[in-house]
């Protein structure tokens, strides 16, 4: 072969490598939470382990919530996302908030990050959290549209017969935006409630305890546990005494809340053989969850896959299967 054929053809056969490793490779997005939540943290871990694994799966992890995470798995728009239990069951039936079944969705099993909502407030606040929700005059902040967190305090406010609306009317306000911003505004007195959800330890309710306003978790009140539990299958349960250090006071003991379960969604568009591969990776991995988040560690793989609020997808069955967790 002459030489300036070679130099002709290496250009063309280097071309043809970039252009066919694409195909031999799963390029998936996983949408998470908030930057600097608990499911960006630990979306952010998962992936790692399992591209460190599986050299042919590329992950790329981007913001989300849980509202909108199922449709943007059903529109083709992320691959992969963290979802709320009570959430995926009504997209996946086309119920409220959503307005047409979400066609798509498989589950690669839950028990990731159960997450605990924290209602976080001035030490010096009087108040509860019933009159709080029913004042007009409330500055309130939380995780942008997209969340179950914004999704949980319109239903909390429309409890007490108040609304966003009403409390821009009252002389209040309702922001939304990352929980870095919802802290800034904290901080500088924009606010004076800051409602969110995470996964205890949450990296929310830590950033306020290293700021210069003191501050204190409220109780969420019983009714509206058990609204929220009825009306739309949220969990009841509460964050344990000594989780924090400022926010918490040795006499205060467990805080009351309303709580949430997390599933990995996957799109029925993942080969089943791809989401096999990453299943088996993670339940081959469990040793490393706590090192990724805190409550990662309490990962039950014995039920993860029971009870899904949408199918187990067929690639992860085989997993759990394989793995001696599933009769």
């Amino acid at each position: 072969m002459s030489r300036t054929f070679k130099r002709l053809i290496a250009p063309v056969l280097a071309a043809g490598t970039l252009a066919a490793s694409p195909l031999s490779a799963e390029n998936l997005e996983w949408t998470s939470g908030s930057p600097g939540g608990s499911w960006f943290s630990i979306v952010t871990g998962l992936s790692n382990i399992i591209m460190e694994h599986n050299p042919d799966i590329a992950i790329r992890v981007v913001p989300g919530g849980g509202r909108d995470n199922p449709t943007k798995i059903e529109g083709g728009i992320s691959q992969m996302g963290m979802g709320i239990d009570f959430l995926a069951a009504a997209a996946m039936k086309g119920m409220d908030p959503y307005e047409q079944p979400q066609e798509k969705l498989t589950s690669m099993g839950g028990t990731w990050a159960p997450a605990e909502f924290h209602v976080i407030v001035d030490a010096e606040e009087t108040r509860s959290l019933e009159e709080i929700l029913s004042d007009p005059a409330s500055r309130i902040g939380t995780s942008p549209r997209a969340t179950s967190e914004e999704l949980t305090l319109q239903r909390s406010l429309a409890f007490y017969d108040n609304s966003a609306d009403a409390i821009a009317d009252g002389g209040g306000t309702v922001i939304t935006g990352t929980y870095s911003q919802l802290t800034a505004a904290f901080q500088d007195d924009q606010i004076d409630v800051l409602f969110g959800a995470g996964s205890v330890p949450t990296g929310i309710a830590l950033e306020v305890e290293t700021g210069r306003r003191d501050a204190k978790l409220l109780a969420f009140p019983e009714a509206l546990m058990n609204y929220l539990n009825t009306e739309y299958g949220y969990g009841k349960g509460s964050i344990a005494a000594g989780s924090y250090n400022s926010l918490q006071s040795e006499e205060s003991g467990a805080v009351p809340v309303t709580t949430l379960e997390a599933v990995i969604l996957v799109s029925t568009d993942v080969p089943e053989e791809t989401v096999y591969a990453m299943t088996k990776t993670l339940l081959e991995n469990q040793e490393g969850f706590g090192n990724i988040y805190q409550v990662l560690g309490g990962f039950d793989a014995e039920r993860a896959w029971q009870n899904q609020p949408v199918p187990l997808n067929p690639g992860a069955e085989r997993a759990y299967r394989e793995l001696g967790y599933m009769d």
